[in-house]
């Protein structure tokens, strides 16, 4: 149990039986003669528990209770390394490498596909955000097609706060299937809100588009974003020798 749900059940314990206290002996002896007086009792206790649980909010862990709580608690968010912005190569797919175990890569969505036809055609849209596609050949003929997305590191930070790593955040392109033809399109439009409550900081709207450096210092950085399309032995891809797609070795 967190600290932060372990709060909520402590002061939810100490509200309900007071307000219980207060209709049941207080409110009926006072309503006669004091009715504006009771109101005023029970907005102002209202509003008291109100600001004594902002104290204790403060003693709490602040990035498990104002750090995207439910984001963190699931893992999604975590704190990027120092050198995060002196090292360029992290930011980019490397084709020579098994995806795996790549440095700072996230594989954010896999598909799998039954191989209709004995050719694949792949569209792609413009603005997917996936430019580079990645084919490799399976040594046997299983007749499935398998599709993997993969996203380098996602930074950002601002010069009185530790970097954020919101690299599993980032949402995959659209994926059809389509009679033998892979179809990747755009993914959801997606906007990010920072928030951290103490030492000044604030992390505002950060969104997809906007990339290079905020006002204060704060900076930030979207790694490259690549797909994954494992084919049959048996099945022949449609201009795969083409510049468009990359060749890669089964790892």
């Amino acid at each position: 149990m967190s600290k932060l749900l372990f709060a909520n059940i402590i002061l939810l314990l100490c509200i309900i039986p007071f307000i219980y206290f207060l209709i049941k002996f207080v409110h009926p002896r006072l309503k006669p003669v004091y009715r504006w007086k009771t109101n005023l009792l029970i907005s102002g206790t209202y509003l008291a528990l109100l600001v004594l649980s902002l104290p204790l909010a403060l003693f709490l862990d602040q990035g498990e209770l104002f750090l995207s709580r439910n984001a963190q608690a699931q893992g999604l968010l975590a704190e990027a390394p120092d050198d995060w912005s002196e090292d360029g190569r992290r930011y980019h797919i490397l084709e020579n490498e098994p995806f795996a175990t790549q440095s700072g890569l996230v594989e954010n969505s896999r598909q799998t596909y039954p191989a209709e036809t004995p050719q694949l055609e792949i569209r792609t849209a413009e603005n997917s955000g996936y430019g580079r596609i990645f084919l490799e050949r399976k040594k046997d003929a299983d007749g499935m097609i398998e599709v993997r997305t993969y996203t380098a590191p996602h930074y950002a930070r601002t010069d009185t706060f530790q970097s954020i790593d919101f690299t599993k955040l980032v949402p995959p392109p659209e994926i059809r299937w389509e009679e033998g033809i892979l179809k990747i399109e755009e993914p959801v439009q997606q906007s990010f809100v920072f928030k951290f409550y103490g030492n000044s900081f604030i992390v505002r709207q950060l969104k997809r588009e906007r990339q290079g450096y905020f006002g204060g210092g704060g900076s930030m950085s979207f790694g490259e974003g690549g797909i994954v399309v494992r084919v049959p032995a048996d099945v022949e891809v449609m201009d795969g020798d083409s510049g468009e797609f990359t060749w890669v070795s089964s790892y």
